[in-house]
C-alpha cells in the first residue's frame, strides 16, 4: 500500500468512529473520543496510527495502556472487566491495492444471484457464515459446479464510499481446491474496477482467512476490537 491509499484508509475508519477526518493521519498517536451513549468500546490500529472510542471511564483506563495491550486478545475485557464485557476477540484488517490475474479455477461458473449465496451458507458451519457476513454484501460472484451448486462466494459492501468490505466463504467439501480464491480474486477485482478499496477483515486466529488473503494480495496492517459493555454497577 502506498500512502495515499493508507491515507485513504484512515479516512474511511476515522469517519466510522465518528472522528474528524484527519485524526488518524499519525502514526504513533492514538486518538480518542469519549461518548457516554456508547453500549461498546471500539478499538483500530492502522499502520502506526490508532483510536478508541467509548464511555469515560474506558477512555480514561486505556490511558495506562499501550496499544499493543488493547489490540491483543483479552485487552479491551480486561478494561472492561467490571462492565460485564462481551465480545469475539481482535480482527486483523487487510487491504489489496492491485488487480489480481492469476485464478485457481479456469473457466470458473459464476453466479450473482442471491439465491446461491443462501444454499451456500445453508452447507456451512455457523461461525464461519457469521464471520463472512455474505447476506449483508452485495455483488457477488459464487462459483457454483455444473449442477449449479454453489461451491464457494465471496462479495463486498462499498463502506464509507471509499472502501469494500469484503466477505468470502467456501463449502466444507470444497475447501482447498481453489474455488474460494477464484471467487475472492473475482470480487476483490471488482472492487478495485469500481474505484474502492477492499477490505479484508479475518480474525486473529483464523489462519486459513488470513492466508487466503496474503495469498491474493491483501496487505495486513491494521487491527480492530470491538466489544459490549453494561453500565457500571460501583
Amino acid at each position: 500500500m502506498d500512502g495515499h491509499q493508507i491515507d485513504i484508509i484512515r479516512l474511511a475508519w476515522a469517519r466510522e468512529l465518528g472522528l474528524p477526518d484527519r485524526a488518524l493521519d499519525d502514526s504513533g498517536a492514538r486518538h480518542v473520543r469519549v461518548d457516554d451513549l456508547e453500549d461498546r468500546i471500539r478499538f483500530v490500529t492502522i499502520a502506526g496510527a490508532a483510536a478508541l472510542v467509548g464511555p469515560t471511564w474506558a477512555v480514561e483506563r486505556s490511558r495506562s495502556c499501550s496499544n499493543d495491550e488493547l489490540a491483543r486478545s483479552g485487552g479491551l475485557l480486561a478494561l472492561a472487566k467490571d462492565h460485564s464485557g462481551r465480545g469475539s476477540g481482535p480482527v486483523e484488517l487487510g487491504w489489496a491495492a492491485d488487480f489480481g490475474s492469476a485464478v485457481a479455477v479456469e473457466e470458473p461458473l459464476v453466479s450473482h444471484e442471491f439465491e446461491h449465496v443462501l444454499a451456500l451458507e445453508a452447507v456451512c458451519p455457523p461461525d464461519d457464515v457469521a464471520e463472512a457476513r455474505l447476506t449483508a454484501k452485495a455483488n457477488w460472484f459464487t462459483v457454483v459446479d455444473d449442477d449449479h451448486d454453489p461451491l464457494a462466494s465471496a462479495g463486498y459492501l462499498e463502506w464509507q464510499g471509499i472502501i469494500a468490505d469484503m466477505g468470502t466463504l467456501t463449502a466444507p467439501a470444497a475447501r482447498r481446491r481453489g474455488y474460494g480464491a477464484t471467487a475472492t480474486q473475482l470480487a476483490t477485482n471488482d472492487a478495485l474496477d469500481a474505484g474502492l478499496i477492499p477490505q479484508w477483515r479475518a480474525h486473529r486466529d483464523n489462519i486459513a482467512s488470513r492466508r487466503l488473503a496474503t495469498n491474493l494480495g491483501y496487505e495486513e496492517l491494521g487491527t480492530f476490537v470491538s466489544i459490549v459493555v453494561a453500565p457500571s454497577t460501583v
